[in-house]
């Protein structure tokens, strides 16, 4: 029994309170989530555009000291590279990065205009944004009027559904693993804004394929 003129205070929240807190917390991640994650994407949406543009860059710094846009083997003949896996020291990714003064320049051949490095990083298992791995091949492209499919080197820019590749020309493009429709078609929306009218055609044109079957992103770099 309390002492007449004092009152009773107790603290804390009853349990009933502690379940609309809760509930309130609840609705609030459930309201704020999906923006989170819609930001995210975004974000790796402008890195891997700003990555597709670097690229681009250090290809014409080396296509404009070596005259071809295909990596150099050990003896410094051009070579086309159909892996592009940085594991490969061979691979055109792997060759931007090289410093001219590295032990794998031997002088021989075009090496002796080599001025490397043109690309300050790129490992195909870290792939700019989405995807699990990417690659940078180099590989003769399709004959000039050869319709583009998801697998095929050839690439639309006029949005006829044909190759717009010279014939015989070598062309330079990132090929992703991993990578989901949802991403496809982010990126798809910022490098080939107004590509085809249906979904299969936004596959398959413009500088950005995509196979369905394989989840595999394709992005067009330079062709020479």
């Amino acid at each position: 029994m309390h002492p007449i003129g004092k009152c009773r205070t107790d603290f804390g929240f009853t349990l009933i309170e502690m379940i609309g807190v809760l509930a309130v917390i609840a609705v609030l991640v459930a309201l704020l989530l999906p923006r989170v994650f819609e930001i995210m994407a975004e974000s790796k949406a402008n890195a891997l555009v700003a990555a597709v543009a670097t690229y681009r860059t250090a290809i014409v710094k080396y296509y404009a000291d070596m005259g071809t846009i295909l990596p150099l083997d050990a003896g410094g003949t051009p070579m086309a590279q159909s892996s592009g896996d940085t594991i490969d020291v061979e691979s055109l990714g792997a060759r931007l990065t090289l410093d001219k003064e590295d032990p794998l320049n031997t002088g021989s051949n075009s090496w002796a205009n080599f001025q490397g490095p043109y690309l300050a990083h790129f490992s195909s298992d870290s792939p700019p944004g989405f995807g699990t791995h990417v690659f940078m091949p180099v590989r003769d492209g399709p004959s000039y009027g050869t319709p583009t499919t998801a697998i095929n080197r050839g690439y639309d820019f006029d949005n006829d559904g044909n190759s717009d590749l010279p014939t015989n020309a070598h062309v330079a493009f990132l090929r992703f693993r991993s990578v989901a429709p949802k991403d496809f078609e982010r990126i798809d929306n910022m490098l080939d804004s107004g590509f085809g009218g249906t979904a299969l055609e936004r596959q398959l044109r413009g500088r950005v394929k995509y196979d369905v079957s394989t989840n595999r992103m394709r992005i067009y770099l330079m062709h020479k």
